[in-house]
């Protein structure tokens, strides 16, 4: 069984292998900047970003990669940005437990 050691180590790997995101809108990917890193209330933790678009889009997919530039995850999306916003603020979650 893991210990809370362990799960915290995970959790920490994660904050330190995540550099940077891309998201998807038509058939390019752009790059993002990490925006924020957090452990939640509930133990998950939390990596955001910001989408920045210039009118409307559909987001498709958003990717994450680690400091080797290696794809690290990924997510199908379909999120449609109206022509008045300004962008999106993403938050990907990772629940660490052991089962």
């Amino acid at each position: 069984m893991l210990t809370a050691a362990a799960i915290n180590s995970f959790k920490a790997h994660i904050d330190r292998t995540i550099a940077y995101a891309k998201y998807k809108i038509g058939a390019t990917y752009y790059q993002a900047p990490i925006h924020k890193r957090e452990v939640l209330s509930d133990g998950r933790v939390a990596v955001y970003f910001t989408i920045n678009t210039t009118g409307a889009a559909t987001i498709s997919e958003v990717q994450l990669y680690d400091t080797s530039g290696q794809l690290w995850a990924t997510k199908p999306e379909n999120i449609e940005v109206a022509s008045v916003q300004n962008g999106v603020l993403y938050r990907f979650t990772f629940s660490i437990q052991e089962v």
